[in-house]
């Protein structure tokens, strides 16, 4: 019998993650564990993570509740309510309907001269030879994209990212403190603030963006409410930097660890497409998604009754050697186009044609412009989220 044990707030989970998920999926691939007084079962392996996510029955919340108890009727309570990825249907799908249509395949292939001329800009105001990755590239490219597609000027986008870093812990409440929960609510008030008084601003005077199109739509028949669109432009905003910036700086270390990668794509541009895939499976930006059973099932012999709160390790399936042979190493060639990244099932994500098309151009870049990419510190800092364990500092130097 194992003796295995999780804590969510391990720092070899930031460290070293892949050390734990293997244990897990070799000797409890079904583990029910304690946190924060809440019985969760962590299911690790590929093929349990995939049955999971697609399942329609699965819900984002328990049986008769809609947000967390921990925060109360605070403003968290209401961005988590109104967030498009913790809807449950009938709601779910009344809101995917209006805030997926800007982010079709058609409407996308649409922006690519736009987010092209965005990333060729910021390539070529970079560096020669050194570069700091998060902060010079990384979040730059995405914040600039999502920013102008929302009409969210320039100076606002410090704070907005500083707020995100608060935000994003709310997604798991049982992880942390009171202090953390306080962090939540203060930066949950502030995007209800800032994006409400910016759908009120474009509603009395609509402009050429996405928020203005949102905002015509509020309170109307097969529209959405104002409380409904403040949540989905929090989501687009921290989804649409976040996770691709993750990215970003993943790629820069990757090539930096396996150089041969990078020499690949330079003489096979044409990787490029599945390269944007293998570098969200090694990287895995989200590492966890919770869903709650909608009814029973028995994954690796194991049995699940329905209610039960299931965290799927995505980055331990996106790394289960059962589906990928060779899981740690990056391989520009893999076919890894059924990772899990972008979540699954009815939840899959809203951006994704986005992010890929942003990533594609940024690796078209890399591989133009650099031979070589060589790391400038011992180990890349991680930001102290297990959900969301993104590159904090990233320093390279860079051989053209």
């Amino acid at each position: 019998m194992s003796t295995i044990t999780f804590d969510p707030l391990d720092p070899q989970l930031l460290t070293a993650p892949q050390i734990v998920y293997e244990r897990l999926r070799n000797e409890a691939p079904l583990l029910s564990t304690v946190v924060g007084g809440q019985t969760v079962h962590l299911v690790s392996r590929y093929a349990d993570v995939a049955r999971i996510i697609s399942d329609p029955s699965a819900r984002m919340n328990p049986p008769g509740s809609d947000a967390p108890a921990v925060y109360g009727d605070g403003p968290a309570a209401e961005l988590w309510r109104s967030a498009i990825s913790m809807m449950d249907p009938p709601q779910h799908t009344r809101a995917r309907r209006v805030i997926a249509r800007p982010f079709s395949l058609r409407r996308v292939e649409q922006m690519r001269s736009m987010v092209a001329d965005i990333v060729n800009e910021i390539f070529s105001e970079l560096p020669s030879n050194q570069l700091e990755v998060v902060n010079d590239l990384a979040l730059r490219v995405p914040m600039q994209v999502i920013c102008k597609l929302l009409g969210i000027p320039a100076e606002d986008w410090p704070s907005l990212q500083a707020w995100t870093t608060d935000f994003l812990h709310i997604f798991l409440p049982n992880v942390g403190g009171a202090e953390e929960i306080a962090r939540v609510q203060k930066a949950s008030q502030n995007f209800i603030n800032y994006f409400g008084g910016m759908i009120d601003a474009r509603r009395a005077q609509p402009r050429d963006d996405i928020t203005s199109d949102f905002a015509a739509l509020v309170d109307k028949e097969n529209g959405i409410s104002r409380i409904g669109l403040i949540g989905a432009l929090r989501g687009l905003l921290t989804a649409g930097f976040e996770t691709t910036a993750a990215t970003i700086s993943a790629a820069f270390l990757g090539f930096a660890k396996q150089p041969e990668q990078l020499e690949l794509l330079r003489q096979n541009p044409e990787l490029i497409p599945g390269a944007v895939d293998e570098l969200l499976r090694w990287e895995t930006p989200v590492q966890v998604l919770v869903r709650y059973l909608g009814r029973d099932i028995e994954p690796n012999g194991g049995s699940l009754q329905a209610g039960a709160a299931c965290w799927l390790l995505l980055g331990s399936a996106n790394h289960d050697p059962r589906h990928y042979p060779h899981p740690d190493k990056l391989d520009v060639s893999r076919a890894a186009t059924d990772h899990h990244a972008f979540g699954g099932g009815r939840h899959f994500c809203v951006g994704a044609y986005l992010a890929r098309l942003e990533l594609q151009l940024v690796l078209q870049q890399m591989s133009q412009r650099y031979r070589r990419i060589e790391l400038q510190c011992e180990s890349a800092a991680r930001k102290k989220n297990f959900q969301f364990p993104s590159i904090e500092r990233l320093p390279v130097a860079l051989v053209s």
